[in-house]
């Protein structure tokens, strides 16, 4: 009788897969950094998997592609429009690996809305649970910064920006609540340790002193409002604010005070 030895699971430790999903521009690439700096987590950005929706891909492949692409961005500084989102991450790296995720293609979370059984395949696939954190941040920041960078107008960034908060909400609403998180790009830059701590606690993971140090290092002292940059139609503003009333993860940004510059 012949015995063929099978290899060692190298993920068998991995007990969640994560995907963070939202709007460009919205601090999802800082989120993915972020967890992708804690010794017991192992986060991509946008990997090719995510890029093609999932397609033809297998557990295997799935979280080895996510584990050489954390590994080259990070050898790379985790460079992003000219942005470096590279967290020391030499904090007792002995601990076991519990969590692998990705910082998903943008496009991508239309597809998690649109195929309605993505979601439970990929469960299906990779045999541990899948959960969601949603990044949020001030929807005239962000579509400022869209518009900034794409050259689209603005009314045509803002329809960009509400169809993916319809897609989230519909991803929300069909998931259990410990599945899916919202995280506020202006918590995770003005309370690191208390955002951490909620992240890691949805998570699974430990919250470490020295992983809150390192990620305090390394962000903005304050948010940075890219609005200002932008010239508004009050039209737009109004079209904004009538979006915000719309969705209960953005309802924080009714109440802020907005001045703008009118062509």
């Amino acid at each position: 009788m012949t015995f063929i030895d099978t290899p060692p699971d190298p993920f068998a430790s991995v007990q969640t897969l994560l995907l963070i999903i939202g709007n460009a521009r919205s601090g999802s690439t800082l989120v993915g950094s972020v967890i992708d700096a804690h010794p017991q987590a192992v986060i991509a950005n946008e990997t090719t998997a995510s890029a093609t929706f999932w397609r033809d891909t297998s557990r295997a492949t799935m979280l080895g592609e996510i584990q050489e692409n954390s590994r080259r961005n990070r050898e790379s500084g985790r460079q992003s429009e000219g942005y470096t989102y590279q967290v020391k991450k030499e904090i007792d790296s002995g601990r076991l690996l519990t969590v692998m995720g990705d910082k998903i293609w943008n496009p991508a979370t239309l597809l998690l809305h649109g195929d309605h059984r993505l979601l439970d395949r990929l469960h299906e696939m990779l045999g541990i649970p899948i959960k969601i954190v949603h990044a949020v941040r001030n929807p005239f920041d962000v579509i400022a910064t869209m518009h900034a960078r794409s050259g689209a107008p603005i009314g045509n960034r803002i329809a960009w920006y509400f169809m993916h908060c319809e897609a989230v909400a519909a991803i929300r609403d069909r998931l259990p609540a410990e599945l899916y998180l919202d995280n506020h790009h202006e918590d995770l830059v003005l309370s690191v340790e208390q955002t951490l701590e909620r992240l890691c606690g949805f998570l699974g993971l430990p919250a470490i002193p020295e992983h809150a140090q390192a990620v305090k290092e390394m962000v903005f002292a304050t948010p940075k409002q890219t609005r200002a940059n932008a010239l508004w139609q009050p039209e737009e503003v109004q079209l904004v604010l009538d979006g915000i009333a719309r969705f209960d993860f953005l309802s924080r940004y009714a109440t802020e005070a907005y001045s703008f510059s009118h062509p």
